[in-house]
């Protein structure tokens, strides 16, 4: 393998992934709703994978490429001596009319204005979870249910939601336990729980940090969308061993008709138990290989865009350790 060879399968690996990426999730859904956890992984691994690659194609392409001197002399030199060791391959560059450095700064500059659009996005996240989780902690009560502490909002509109453990976890209205019968509210309190459980709230935030500004690319677009379906379906299997499959099944029926009929704001930083569209796969969930190739295809290509990038960013992390000298 050559620099050259390298810097093209990362190239073409980021667009192909890119631009084809939502239609091998669609294909691979009916294997990846049986296993929701490993799915939900799966999307957040892709998604680190894909941007770290992305990160990876200036570094790979100073390699191969050469130009104009825009450095101090010293700098030039240190420069110099750092690409030559980070450099696996040694082989000869092509000379353009951009300086080299522009490569490397420009993933540098990157990865700076993205960990300050990421901050600006936590703190967001963060000041807007408070204010609903203020809201609800002003007027719910504290309660004991069924094992689940939860906090009881006198509302007869029926909702439960589950925020982040440290802003006030598991959220219902009366409207539930009034409607509800009591393998219902189990079921729902075991769904909401779930979503504690297993980091929901943090794998969200993780993923959605990493996309903060690359919405626009289709892969990463169509991986944060359907992680949250995958999500709540992680926390249905859980809510359905607990409490049985008819009982989860028409709670979440009752809450998506619900939902379609409130005219209240969706509380960001919460996850909602909604939605009778998962009901099919509840009750007759799909059999069979379908999807299988779509997703091992997927998995495939994250994996190698995965080693590909580590191929360019571990040479020049040991040669920052040495000292490039």
């Amino acid at each position: 393998m050559t620099s050259g060879l390298l810097a093209g399968m990362l190239i073409i690996g980021l667009a192909v992934s890119a631009l084809a990426g939502p239609r091998v999730l669609r294909s691979a859904a009916p294997l990846l709703m049986r296993v929701p956890r490993l799915a939900a992984g799966l999307l957040a691994g892709g998604v680190a994978a894909w941007v770290l690659t992305l990160l990876a194609v200036g570094p790979v392409l100073a390699w191969v490429l050469s130009g104009p001197v825009v450095l101090p002399d010293r700098a030039a030199q240190v420069c110099e001596q750092c690409l030559a060791a980070a450099n696996p391959f040694g082989d000869q560059t092509f000379n353009t009319p951009f300086p080299v450095a522009i490569l490397l700064a420009l993933p540098a500059a990157a990865v700076l204005l993205h960990l300050t659009s990421v901050s600006i996005e936590t703190i967001r996240r963060r000041r807007s979870t408070l204010r609903t989780a203020m809201r609800y902690r002003q007027t719910a009560r504290p309660r004991r249910m069924h094992g689940y502490d939860v906090l009881l909002a006198d509302d007869s509109h029926p909702f439960a939601l589950s925020l982040p453990r440290r802003h006030g976890g598991i959220v219902i209205s009366t409207g539930v336990v009034q409607l509800f019968s009591v393998d219902e509210l189990v079921a729902v309190l075991a769904h909401e729980h779930a979503h504690l459980q297993q980091r929901h709230h943090l794998i969200t935030a993780i993923v959605s940090g990493l996309t903060t500004r690359l919405r626009w690319i289709p892969m990463l677009a169509a991986a944060e969308d359907a992680l949250g379906h995958y999500l709540e379906i992680a926390a249905d299997d859980h809510a359905r061993r607990v409490s049985g499959t008819p009982a989860l099944a028409g709670a979440l029926l009752v809450l998506g008709q619900a939902a379609r009929l409130s005219q209240q704001p969706t509380a960001e930083g919460a996850l909602y138990a909604l939605g009778p569209n998962r009901i099919a796969h509840l009750v007759q969930p799909d059999r069979g290989t379908a999807g299988a190739v779509a997703a091992t295809a997927s998995t495939c290509c994250m994996a190698a865009l995965t080693a590909l990038a580590a191929f360019v960013h571990i040479p020049y992390m040991l040669a920052a350790l040495s000292g490039c000298i």
